[in-house]
């Protein structure tokens, strides 16, 4: 199958592992997905200081000598694109780290390419309709950027988890999305009934955004979960 690589996303596959990163790129390139294949992290930056907008990078945690997780946050100050990691380390607490520093999901190796192929296309499809739910009454989120700007123009300072559960929810404007879905999407881990990281942020959510009575941007359905329900005017 071919495709015209100018109308595809553009994935960069950072991988020092090259065989893996061959079948990888080619998995993408059967399901309509532009690779760039990179093999290490100062050719990623050396790219991404021509190119830094490609549409997500998929990003092995350890390259060479390099910990890619803990670069995240220079990584962060070049370019705004979600980030997937592909990891062999099983340490819950790095990938909740990961998650506050600007990482969108974590995938474990070894994983099944046909796996990483929905993963990765899970992430474009839902960036590119928070892009498009993301301009009601002014509002912009932009997912490239990771940042939600005010109709005034001015940026609502989100962290890494409320930005991740605010574009969950507006992929799906007036659809309740579970707990269970969301715990897995925004905080990477099993929902419990005990567990109120969810509820807290959005409360935050809502409060950053100035909720009113009658615009409260997230609703809650009880017991069940959220639905972005649309921003305050103005």
């Amino acid at each position: 199958m071919t495709h015209d690589s100018e109308h595809l996303p553009t994935v960069l596959v950072v991988e020092d592992d090259d065989v893996l990163a061959a079948e990888i790129a080619e998995a993408f390139t059967d399901h309509g997905i532009h690779p760039v294949p990179i093999g290490t992290w100062p050719a990623m930056l050396d790219y991404l200081a021509a190119n830094p907008r490609p549409d997500l990078i998929l990003l092995d945690q350890r390259l060479g000598a390099v910990n890619a997780l803990t670069q995240l946050p220079d990584l962060r100050k070049i370019t705004d694109v979600p980030v997937v990691f592909l990891t062999g380390n099983r340490t819950e607490m790095d990938r909740v780290i990961g998650l506050e520093l600007g990482a969108d999901d974590f995938l474990l190796k070894p994983i099944a390419i046909r796996e990483l192929v929905a993963r990765v296309r899970a992430h474009l499809r839902r960036n590119q309709r928070a892009v498009s739910n993301g301009h009601a009454e002014g509002w912009r989120l932009q997912t490239t950027e990771r940042k939600l700007y005010r109709p005034d123009g001015f940026v609502v300072p989100l962290t890494g988890g409320e930005f991740n559960l605010l574009a969950v929810l507006m992929a799906s404007p007036g659809e309740v999305v579970e707990r269970a879905a969301l715990s897995q999407q925004v905080l990477h881990r099993p929902y419990f009934p005990d567990d109120r990281s969810l509820d807290n942020m959005v409360h935050i959510i809502r409060r950053k955004c100035g909720s009113t009575e009658t615009a409260r941007i997230i609703g809650s359905s009880r017991n069940i979960g959220y639905v972005f329900t649309g921003f305050p005017e103005g």
